[in-house]
C-alpha cells in the first residue's frame, strides 16, 4: 500500500526533472531576450559613437587634404603668375621679332616700330587686365595701352608706390640679364589708398633696345586662383547633403551647394535652427580648426536634424572651410543591425526550444523509469521500516517492562518498610491484649485503646495500599498537576527506604503547576532519587540530597544534586543509555536513567542534563552529581 506522501513524491521524481528543464528553458529564453536587448542597445550605441567618430575622422580628413591643396594651390600661384606672364611677354617678343625680321629690308625703322605696337597694343589676358607695355633704354615710354597721353614721355623717374624708380631697375635688371622678373607696389586704379604687391617680366628686344614687359596684381591673379579653386571644389559634391562649404571672415558665402547661397551674407541660410553658429564658426576658424555641432535642415527636408561640422581656417585667404554629417543617417545601419540581432536572437529561441523539447521527453521518460523503480524500493524501503518498527517497538517495550519490573522491585521494598512498622504495632498490641485476657487484666480503657491502634495502623496501611496503587496506574492521560504534591507523593512512596539509609533532604521547592503526564514525572523522580540513594551507600554522614524547583517565564526547572562525589567524567555521557550502569549486576540494570530521559524528553517534550558540581552544606563544600530538567509550562494553565 502506498500513502499519499510516498504518491506525492513519486510524483514530483516523475514530474519535476521536466518541469525543471522547462523553467530552465524559459528562464534562458527571458535572459537570452534581456540580453538580446541590451546587447542592442549597446550595439545602437556603439554603432552611433563608431558612426560620429568614423565620420568625424572622415569629414575631418577630407577638409585637410582640401586645406593642403588649397595651400599647395597658393604655393604655387606666384609661380603660376610668373609662367603665364613669361609666356605672354615671349609670346609680344615673337611678335616683335617676326615683324622686324619680315621687314627690316623693306621698311623704315619708324614704320616697322609702328607695326610692331599696332600688333602688341590690343592684345588683352588674364581676363583682358593683362597687357604689353614697351620702354626704350633711354627711359622713353614707347607703348602704354592704358594711358597712351604717355607715350614718348620720359619714365627716367617713375616711382612706385614706396617710391622705388621702377624703370631705372628695369633697365638695369635688362642690361644685366636681358631678361628678368621684377616685383613692385604700385595702387590699383580703384584703390589709390594703397600699394599692391605687382610682379612684372620684361626682355631685351635688341634690334631697338627696347625692353618689352607686363605686369599683373597679385591679388588679381590670385583672385583667379579662388575661382579656380572654387570651381574644383563644386566638382567634389557628390550630393546635396555631403559637400563642402567655404565662407570668408566677413561671413559671406563663397561657396555652397546651394547656389543661391553663393555670395550672400551667411546669415540669409534658411535651414540652421540658430544663425550664431556663424560666430562660432568664425572664431574656431580664427583659432585654427575643431567640431561644431548643431540643428540644420537637410536639402529637401523640413525637419531639423543634428549635423557635426569639421571647420578649418584659411588665415592667409581669410576663408572657413567646413564639411559636415547628419547624425540621424545612423539610423539606418542601427535598423539594419537590429533586424540582424533579433535574426539571431529568433535563431537563438528556435535552437532552445528544439533543444528543451528534446530534454523534456528523455527527461520524461527517464523520471517515469525512476518514478517507477522509486515506487518499487519505496515499498521495499517501507517494509523494512515496518520490520524496524515493530523491532524497536517491540524492544521498547520490554525495556519499559523491564523497567515496570524494576520500579515494582523497588515499590515491593518501599512496601515492605513502609508496612513493617503498623504491622509491627497491630502484632504487639494484639499479643498484648491476649496476654492480659489470659491474666483478666484486660480492662475496657485497654481494650478501647488497642482496638484505636490497632485500627489506626490498618487504615495507614490501606493508605498505603492506595497511594502504591495510584503509582501504578496505567492510564496514560496528560493532567495539570503541583510540583510541590508531586514531591509529597515521591517521599510518601520512598520515605522509609531513606530514612534507613540515613540520607537528609535540602529542600528549596517554589510551588507551581505542571502540565503532563502525572505518573511518569513521579516514576522519572523516584529513579532519579534511587540512583543518588545507591551513590550514597558508600558515603559517610552527612548523606545530602539537594531538591530545588524554579521557574522562569514558561519553563519550568527542577534539579536535584547529591554530594556521592559525582561521575565519572568519561561515562557521565552515557549514563542514559539503555542498559549501561556503574552498579553490580545485582542492583543495576542499566534501565533508569534511560527511562527517565525517555519520559522527560519524549513524553513530556523537556530536557534532562547531568552534570558534576560541587555543592555546600552547613559550611561544608562537596562534589556530587546534579540532574537538571527543564519542562515547559503550559500556556493555558
Amino acid at each position: 500500500m502506498i500513502y499519499k506522501n510516498e504518491k506525492q513524491l513519486i510524483k514530483i521524481l516523475k514530474f519535476t526533472p521536466p518541469i525543471f528543464i522547462i523553467s530552465i528553458s524559459l528562464i534562458i529564453t527571458l535572459f537570452l531576450y534581456l540580453e538580446n536587448q541590451k546587447e542592442l542597445e549597446k550595439e545602437k550605441v556603439s554603432i552611433k559613437n563608431e558612426y560620429i567618430k568614423t565620420n568625424k575622422n572622415h569629414v575631418e580628413l577630407e577638409v585637410e587634404n582640401l586645406h593642403d591643396f588649397i595651400i599647395k594651390t597658393q604655393e604655387s600661384t606666384e609661380k603660376k603668375l610668373k609662367e603665364n606672364i613669361k609666356n605672354r611677354v615671349y609670346e609680344a617678343h615673337s611678335i616683335a621679332m617676326k615683324i622686324y625680321n619680315e621687314n627690316k629690308d623693306t621698311k623704315t625703322k619708324t614704320e616697322i616700330q609702328k607695326m610692331i605696337k599696332d600688333a602688341l597694343e590690343d592684345i588683352r589676358f588674364n581676363e583682358k587686365r593683362g597687357y604689353f607695355f614697351i620702354y626704350s633704354f633711354d627711359y622713353e615710354c614707347i607703348l602704354l595701352p592704358i594711358a597712351k597721353h604717355l607715350e614718348g614721355t620720359s619714365f627716367y623717374n617713375f616711382k612706385d608706390f614706396n617710391g622705388t624708380f621702377l624703370t631705372r631697375e628695369i633697365i638695369k635688371q635688362i642690361k644685366e640679364e636681358k631678361e628678368g622678373f621684377l616685383t613692385w607696389s604700385f595702387q590699383k586704379p580703384e584703390d589709390a589708398t594703397k600699394g599692391y604687391k605687382k610682379i612684372g617680366f620684361n626682355i631685351h628686344f635688341e634690334p631697338y633696345d627696347w625692353f618689352i614687359g607686363t605686369g599683373e596684381y597679385f591679388v588679381d591673379f590670385e583672385d583667379m586662383v579662388k575661382k579656380d579653386v572654387l570651381e574644383y571644389i563644386s566638382k567634389l559634391v557628390p550630393n546635396k547633403n555631403n559637400y563642402f562649404f567655404i565662407l570668408d571672415y566677413n561671413k559671406k558665402t563663397l561657396f555652397h551647394v546651394i547656389d543661391d547661397l553663393i555670395n550672400k551674407p551667411a546669415q540669409n541660410v534658411t535651414n540652421l535652427e540658430n544663425i550664431k553658429i556663424f560666430d562660432d564658426m568664425l572664431f574656431m576658424a580664427k583659432q585654427g580648426s575643431g567640431f561644431i555641432t548643431y540643428k540644420h535642415k537637410p536639402f529637401g527636408t523640413e525637419s531639423f536634424l543634428t549635423k557635426t561640422s569639421y571647420i578649418k581656417g584659411l588665415q592667409n585667404w581669410g576663408w572657413v572651410i567646413g564639411k559636415g554629417f547628419y547624425h540621424e543617417d545612423v539610423n539606418q545601419l542601427i535598423s539594419d543591425k537590429t533586424q540582424e540581432l533579433h535574426a539571431k536572437f529568433k535563431q537563438k529561441i528556435m535552437d532552445i526550444l528544439v533543444i528543451a523539447s528534446i530534454l523534456t521527453i528523455v527527461l520524461l521518460i527517464i523520471s517515469i523509469y525512476i518514478s517507477k523503480m522509486f515506487e518499487k524500493k519505496f515499498t521495499k524501503y517501507k517494509k523494512e521500516i515496518n520490520n524496524y518498527i515493530d523491532k524497536n517497538t517491540q524492544q521498547q517495550h520490554i525495556l519499559s517492562q523491564q523497567a515496570k519490573m524494576a520500579a515494582m522491585g523497588e515499590m515491593m521494598g518501599n512496601i515492605a518498610h513502609q508496612w513493617r512498622q503498623p504491622l509491627s504495632v497491630i502484632t504487639t498490641v494484639a499479643t498484648g491484649m491476649k496476654l492480659q485476657k489470659e491474666f483478666n487484666s484486660l480492662d475496657d480503657e485497654t481494650f478501647e485503646k488497642s482496638i484505636e491502634n490497632i485500627t489506626n495502623s490498618a487504615l495507614y496501611l490501606s493508605d498505603t495500599i492506595e497511594d502504591f496503587r495510584n503509582f501504578f496506574r496505567t492510564d496514560k492521560e496528560e493532567t495539570t498537576f503541583n510540583i510541590k504534591d508531586i514531591f509529597e507523593k515521591v517521599f510518601k512512596l520512598t520515605d522509609a527506604q531513606y530514612k534507613n539509609h540515613e540520607i537528609i533532604f535540602v529542600l528549596n521547592i517554589e510551588e507551581f503547576e505542571i502540565y503532563g503526564f502525572e505518573n511518569e514525572f513521579i516514576q522519572a523522580l523516584i529513579n532519579i532519587l534511587n540512583n543518588a540513594k545507591d551513590a550514597l551507600e558508600n558515603v559517610n554522614s552527612p548523606k545530602l540530597i539537594f531538591i530545588s524547583t524554579s521557574k522562569k517565564e514558561n519553563i519550568a526547572t527542577i534539579k536535584i544534586s547529591d554530594n556521592a562525589g559525582g561521575i565519572d567524567e568519561e561515562i557521565i555521557d552515557k549514563v542514559c543509555e539503555p542498559y549501561f550502569t556503574t552498579k553490580h549486576q545485582s542492583k543495576g540494570t542499566g534501565i533508569g536513567l534511560y527511562m527517565t530521559e525517555e519520559i522527560i524528553v519524549k513524553h513530556m517534550l523537556g530536557n534532562l542534563l547531568i552534570k558534576n558540581v560541587d555543592v555546600t552544606y552547613e559550611n561544608n563544600s562537596y562534589r556530587g552529581a546534579e540532574i537538571t530538567i527543564n519542562l515547559p509550562i503550559n500556556q493555558t494553565i
